[in-house]
């Protein structure tokens, strides 16, 4: 088995994930439920917290494991939420000093509609200080961190351009942080508009190591159905998609998650699916996209088997289920491993119940 296929492969030499992207703040907004055009909702509870997709993620790794070197690069304005973003990473014992500040825009922002009928979210977001972040940032990052995340193409407009070399500047930044001697991995956020995946994304594959997507980024990379409009998930179609996101150049791994579980398959053509644990009373899915990566991530790290990563994060993403905020669910890996354990278990007592 060649390099590019043993996944498993660890660089004991270097460890650590670099998370870089969008640093932001969210401005919580729960409601009765979301309106017609030019109608009203009632606002019934507001709240604030740092989040973006390297934010959310590096925040649920400290959490699992507060021995994992963890760092961040990003941008952020001269402004208060700024402040509080770079207060929180250092809360949390993780590596700001590649945050830069931007004099001239303010720190992103999102207003996030939560709707308290069905608990689904709806975005309003303003681009700000991350529209800077290109790669003359990429150029700047150096460290001994085993892995760098980016997150998310399709929302950062200095990487969203086409590129002469690379065919976009995504890809053109996962190829330097590859020289520079990182894993490389992905995530995006759900564009509505197809072409631009084919513009932005599908130049960055083979630079990328790990894709980490949900259902709709899937199918709009692959040209494909949804694999979830049904009442239980296509599995077989979710497969399918991971297949031909490696047959587009993804290096090592590809992970495809959605509500109802997750697929895995390695370029070596190992793969597996797990069901997600289900939760009875969901208080947001805000950031649960960003759990599953997370507990991905750290299984990748790790060198834990595929099964192992899926689980960590479909559990991830369960606990992320019980919060408001997009990190304030993350739970310590003891707490992960013995919901893992109690799942399995009710699994076999099933299986023998049935079987008696």
């Amino acid at each position: 088995m060649g390099e590019s296929a043993n996944w498993r492969h660890v660089n004991a030499e270097r460890r650590g994930i670099l998370a870089i992207g969008n640093l932001l703040v969210d401005k919580m907004h729960h409601i009765s439920a979301y309106p017609p055009e030019s109608l009203l909702a009632v606002i019934c509870d507001s709240s604030h917290s740092p989040g973006g997709g390297a934010f959310n993620v590096l925040c649920d790794l400290a959490c699992v494991d507060p021995t994992l070197p963890l760092a961040v690069a990003g941008l952020v304005g001269d402004d208060e939420d700024g402040r509080i973003i770079r207060g929180e990473f250092e809360r949390r014992g993780i590596d700001g000093s590649r945050i830069a500040t931007v004099a001239d825009r303010p720190t992103s922002f999102t207003h996030v509609m939560i709707s308290e009928a069905n608990a689904t979210r709806t975005f309003f977001h303003s681009h700000g200080a991350n529209s800077r972040l290109g790669l003359d940032l990429i150029h700047r990052l150096d460290g001994s961190a085993r892995m760098a995340h980016l997150a998310y193409l399709l929302l950062l407009e200095g990487l969203d351009v086409p590129d002469s070399d690379y065919g976009s500047g995504g890809a053109h930044a996962l190829a330097i942080l590859q020289e520079k001697g990182f894993r490389t991995s992905l995530d995006l956020v759900s564009e509505a508009a197809p072409e631009r995946y084919l513009r932005f994304v599908v130049p960055a594959l083979p630079y990328t190591d790990y894709l980490i997507v949900n259902d709709v980024e899937a199918a709009h990379l692959t040209a494909t159905g949804s694999a979830t409009l049904g009442d239980t998930p296509d599995w077989d179609l979710a497969f399918v998609q991971a297949d031909s996101l490696l047959a587009m150049g993804v290096k090592r791994l590809v992970a495809i998650h959605f509500p109802a579980g997750a697929v895995a398959m390695t370029r070596s053509g190992e793969r597996c699916r797990q069901t997600s644990y289900r939760v009875s009373n969901v208080v947001s899915a805000l950031g649960a996209g960003d759990a599953f990566c997370a507990g991905m991530l750290f299984g990748i790290h790790e060198g834990y088997a595929l099964d192992m990563c899926l689980k960590l994060g479909v559990g991830l993403a369960h606990f992320n289920l019980f919060a408001t905020s997009a990190t304030a669910g993350a739970v310590p890996l003891a707490r992960l491993r013995a919901l893992i354990a109690e799942k399995e278990q009710a699994s076999v007592d099933r299986t023998s119940r049935a079987e008696s």
